[in-house]
């Protein structure tokens, strides 16, 4: 297995770039102090930076320029904001991209002797599982065939929705829409994992949906806190690392028992699971779960791994998106009306939306777009360098680890004509400044073999999920106050997000 990021000389048309470029050392950055770096200015006035990153990367932009280094302990970090230095990064991230270790996953697979998957898997071990996982995650054909079950849970949230707005008797507010808005997201990605409905809008949620869905939420919460520190938990184990490890060994043990379930459900319909079905044209109209059973290439350990990282993946970022684009909605009335005309105009007679019919509603993706990009749920992304690359006129040598502040170039005003300014129709084909941007200046779900592989399932449920409320409400937002960014494992809202649905007929 590989270890880490093999690495190679630099490219030709770098190397002489590389010899005019100025040394790594002379990138600015933060002064810092001798062992802890940069941690006091996380860690003060309770924390407020390790809430709020992107507001710290953001004035070190203004003082630094483009690229500005900093240090965390002994995590060196380097950044960049440009579109230019992001396709360079992406072009040096060699045969195995390495994003780096999200460290709390890392530690506690490790200790558990857990497999790796394809979020935090590196090397052959990687490339390995997504290999099997690519197929049926992001073929079109196959995520299309969701449709039909991402509306059946879209009308469960709904009748919730109705049920809450009785019990709440805030004026068609929701007491809590986050907590509803992560349940149909953690009931639409498990319905596609597992090839079944979970329960969580059961009334009451089935047992197992409630205690997968409270692990899942937790172990979110708490990497959050984590993920940004030096990984002192490696050595002490704290009672906030027990409780996490916890709530992972229960994700572990509800998801292993789900996919012993499909196997033996497949098993007793006679499908012979010893026999690699690969080759056979019966996998295509399988599911996932039973297509990745079918390969034989995965043991269980690796599967349930694999399986867990792509709902952890999948639960916080669909969910935190769809809070943005109904905060956008709800406080500009004229784009909730021009998106309600086109779906209207697209679905007749109560129609419900598919893969075919959202692509006829190009303001919608307009407006799912600038959601992710003036409020991304992940601020920026990584690759180790499998080279040595220039970025910024710096020499920057194989083996650092970069992060692309995708939060910085979304706002910078050289990129994006009113940069701050809420535009769905930027994104529609005809539009100029949709022809004359730099494609690495907008890139919410990375690019490359690495690029988000639950990417299409995560498109067509928003997509599908936002015609159907925009179709069956009106949406308005009471929040008084601007509503900003904090970090946890995303970049989530600050506050809560008060959206009263108001019933069109």
């Amino acid at each position: 297995m590989q270890s880490k990021t093999a690495t190679t000389t630099a490219i030709p048309e770098e190397e002489e770039k590389i010899a005019d470029a100025k040394p790594f050392s002379e990138i600015p950055g933060p002064k810092l102090y001798p062992i802890i770096g940069n941690l006091l200015t996380l860690i003060k006035n309770n924390g407020y930076h390790q809430k709020r990153p992107h507001l710290l990367y953001s004035s070190y932009r203004q003082k630094y320029g483009p690229i500005f280094r900093d240090k965390i302990v002994n995590m060196k970090l380097l950044f960049v904001t440009t579109p230019e230095d992001f396709a360079t990064v992406f072009k040096a991230e060699g045969k195995y991209p390495d994003r780096g270790p999200t460290m709390p996953w890392i530690v506690y697979r490790e200790q558990r002797k857990k497999a790796k998957g394809v979020l935090i898997g590196k090397g052959e071990e990687w490339r390995k599982s997504r290999s099997v996982m690519d197929k049926k995650l992001l073929k079109m054909k196959d995520v299309s065939a969701y449709s039909g079950r991402m509306n059946e849970v879209i009308s469960d949230l709904i009748s919730h929705i109705k049920r809450k707005q009785i019990e709440d008797n805030l004026n068609g507010e929701l007491s809590n829409l986050q907590n509803a808005i992560y349940k149909w997201s953690f009931e639409t990605i498990n319905s596609v994992l597992f090839s079944k409905r979970l329960g969580a809008f059961n009334d009451p949620p089935t047992p197992i949906a409630e205690k997968f869905y409270k692990s899942v939420c937790s172990v979110l919460n708490i990497t959050g806190n984590l993920v940004l520190m030096p990984p002192f938990y490696k050595y002490f184990k704290t009672k906030q690392w027990k409780e996490y490890c916890s709530y992972w060994d229960t994700l572990f043990e509800i998801g292993g028992k789900l996919i012993d379930e499909e196997r033996n459900r497949l098993l007793s319909s006679g499908l012979d699971l010893s026999k690699k079905l690969e080759s056979n044209h019966r996998t295509e109209d399988m599911e996932f779960l039973p297509y990745v059973l079918s390969r034989g290439e995965l043991s269980d350990e690796e599967i349930t791994g694999n399986v867990i990282e792509l709902m952890g993946g999948g639960v916080d970022t669909s969910a935190n998106t769809i809070m943005w684009v109904l905060y956008i909605l709800g406080k500009n009335p004229d784009i909730q009306e021009k998106l309600y005309q086109e779906v209207s105009s697209v679905l007749k007679n109560g129609q419900f939306p598919d893969s075919q019919s959202v692509q006829k509603m190009p303001y919608l993706k307009g407006v799912i777009k600038e959601s992710e990009r003036l409020y991304p749920v992940l601020i920026a992304t990584s690759r180790i360098l499998a080279q040595d690359v220039v970025l910024s006129g710096y020499h920057v040598p194989a083996e650092t680890r970069v992060y692309m502040m995708m939060h910085l170039a979304a706002r910078d005003e050289s990129i994006f004509d009113e940069a701050t300014k809420i535009k769905p129709e930027r994104w529609i084909r005809s539009s100029s400044s949709q022809r004359k941007r730099n494609p690495f200046s907008f890139i919410p779900f990375g690019f490359g073999p690495r690029m988000c592989i639950g990417r299409r399932i995560a498109e067509l449920e928003m997509e599908i999920l936002i015609a159907r409320l925009i179709s069956e409400f009106r949406i308005d937002c009471r929040n008084e106050k601007e509503v900003g960014v904090t970090f946890r494992l995303v970049a989530s809202p600050d506050q809560d997000i008060r959206i009263a649905f108001q019933q069109r007929n």
